[in-house]
């Protein structure tokens, strides 16, 4: 998950900084070649201004996504404890009873594993 998360985060940096670029540069180039009598729709410089609020929703959703990301982590982890919490009590009460439940599956030991030692991959963080 480290690996997908920083990979997100470097690409959303990337992406911030190219943005900054551009404009910067589009601003510089269209102040030297615009002419003055463009409609506002029509106006480069207005369609730059419009980037920068693009901008700001786009680093205003980002935070957004982290919070989730938090939440989501969050839950993972309490969900992750209860289930162990709950394998050992069921444990203890089979060996209390007398009682044994037939071992899992392949497939319910494999899914037991991911669920109890892996990281989501699908979990993006941002910063």
């Amino acid at each position: 998950m480290e690996t997908a998360v920083t990979t997100l985060e470097t690409m959303f940096q990337k992406a911030e900084s190219d943005l900054d670029y551009i404009q910067t540069t589009l601003e510089f180039e269209m102040m030297k070649q615009l002419p003055n009598g463009l409609a506002k729709e029509e106006n480069p410089l207005v369609l730059i201004q419009q980037l920068s609020v693009v901008k700001s929703r786009y680093k205003s959703l980002c935070e957004q996504l982290e919070k989730i990301s938090a939440e989501q982590q969050e839950s993972t982890r309490v969900v992750r404890a209860t289930l162990a919490k709950t394998m050992r009590l069921v444990q203890e009460i089979q060996q209390q009873t007398g009682t044994e439940i037939s071992p899992l599956s392949e497939e319910e030991q494999r899914a037991m594993q991911r669920l109890m030692y892996q990281t989501p991959e699908n979990c993006p963080k941002e910063h």
